[in-house]
């Protein structure tokens, strides 16, 4: 075991929760993406465990997604798509409702600038679903240390067109690029593109960079890199003799905001349930 991961289960066994099993990196973010729908729309999302704020005995955990998801929800409730396992190996779905308003308000917390949107949820027993620990969102420092390139393998996870990978609903995993330069740091390049055609359904999707060790049962944690918000098109105007229509020419580009974003909006969570204690 690397001190890496060492660390990580000695912060984890002091929130009182089993430390995470020996899986590659893949495998680890995998079990963490969990898809959300609601009557309008659908999205993926993730699981992460912050420092603070959080009953890891009662299973609360927060859920990371694009704010996009929950901004147009005509619903006062989202719709997540969890695994249980079962004794001969397979998985069967369970979908858990959770509140994402009360009294016409939300409960989740957005960035005030990107669009990103943290929820505390509460996961039910025998679901398999890993939460990962902040340390896996990467910042600013760790991508000049790892020297991360143009080119640099990325995986997304996600659920391009409400597509999930088996009856179970797990998310799918899908190879990709660094498309732009530079990337630190992540205040003066919030957005980057990845070079993975997007569709709807892959906000919220978690964009993990691969590394050496990335294959390895017992790689350390993964790095969170970005997360999918939308994808890049050319939009091109016809004119024909009795009708206009637009055309949308997919460039198989995706948009996807720099991680420490999503650190920014957990502080910011963690903040506002600090001064709710207070009160």
């Amino acid at each position: 075991m690397n001190w890496s991961r060492l660390a990580a289960c000695v912060w984890l066994l002091t929130l009182g929760v089993a430390p995470l099993q020996a899986e590659d990196h893949a495998t680890q973010i995998l079990l963490a993406t969990v898809k959300l729908q609601h009557s309008a729309s659908a999205g993926t999302g993730f699981l992460i465990i912050p420092k603070t704020g959080v009953d890891r005995a009662q299973g609360e955990c927060l859920l990371v997604t694009a704010a996009h998801v929950f901004d147009p929800s005509p619903d006062d409730a989202i719709t997540v798509a969890l695994r249980v396992p079962q004794t001969d190996g397979t998985y069967q779905r369970r979908d858990q409702s959770i509140p994402i308003r009360k009294d016409k308000k939300p409960l989740w917390i957005r960035h005030p600038q990107q669009d990103v949107a943290v929820l505390k949820i509460a996961l039910p027993n025998g679901v398999e679903a890993t939460p990962l620990p902040i340390d896996v969102l990467a910042e600013g420092p760790e991508l000049r240390q790892r020297r991360v390139r143009i080119g640099a393998r990325l995986m997304a996870f996600g659920y391009p067109a409400r597509v999930e990978a088996n009856p179970a609903g797990f998310p799918l995993a899908r190879h990709a690029s660094l498309a732009t330069y530079p990337v630190v740091p992540p205040t003066a390049f919030p957005i980057i593109m990845i070079d993975m055609s997007a569709h709807g359904g892959d906000s919220g999707g978690p964009v993990m960079l691969e590394t050496i060790d990335s294959r390895n049962e017992d790689a350390g944690l993964p790095v969170i890199m970005a997360m999918v918000i939308g994808k890049v098109q050319q939009d091109e105007k016809v004119v024909g003799l009795y009708e206009e229509r637009l055309v949308h020419h997919p460039l198989d580009l995706s948009i996807a905001v720099q991680s420490q974003f999503l650190r920014e909006t957990i502080s910011l969570w963690e903040q506002s349930v600090a001064k709710a204690e207070r009160r």
